[in-house]
């Protein structure tokens, strides 16, 4: 005669090896508790994170198949800060002993297409009045050839280092790269 024990020993183990897997299915972020202490990695504040800086390249694809968010040439005069595009971004959790749920490498949202590249404006501004007779201001832009001849003809004897004062104070003497001004000098 079969023993209790031995006739339902396998269905036990079958079991409890489902309870296990779907335990291991509910840390998953698809089932996320909202009350619970752990929350999502996605939802961290960007203390938390390392992100990417936005891709400016005109490709759409990093060669490994996975499709990157590119940001647009974006004009650094013709936008405000309201209007500029937005992109996603590859974020990480900063320390593996941060406990959160979900994975821990995602792709964020709502990070501006902006392009920094270390122009600042009051410095500038400083340099075009101070030096801009000499060209400073252009050369310092990245603008060369219209700086050397700004030099060669002494800012246009006064008339192109005062149109260059007032062209920066409007907004349309910007970096020759097309990036933005850097918010502190």
């Amino acid at each position: 005669m079969e023993t209790w024990n031995s006739r339902f020993k396998p269905k036990y183990i079958l079991l409890f090896m489902l309870l296990l897997f779907t335990s291991v299915e509910l840390s998953s972020e698809s089932s996320y508790n909202p009350y619970s202490p752990r929350i999502l990695c996605s939802l961290l504040p960007e203390e938390f994170l390392i992100c990417e800086n936005p891709n400016f390249f005109n490709t759409t694809s990093n060669g490994t198949g996975v499709d990157q968010f590119v940001c647009p040439k974006v004009d650094s005069v013709k936008y405000k800060y309201s209007q500029v595009p937005q992109t996603s971004v590859l974020c990480k959790v900063v320390d593996s002993t941060i406990d959160c749920v979900g994975e821990r490498s995602f792709y964020k949202g709502g990070f501006p297409c902006l392009r920094y590249t270390g122009y600042y404006f009051v410095t500038t501004l400083i340099q075009s009045v101070f030096l801009g007779c000499l060209g400073v201001d252009r050369f310092c832009l990245k603008h060369t050839c219209t700086g050397i001849a700004k030099a060669l003809t002494l800012g246009g004897i006064g008339v192109w280092w005062f149109v260059d004062i007032i062209l920066l104070l409007t907004g349309n003497l910007a970096p020759a790269d097309l990036s933005h001004w850097c918010v502190y000098y």
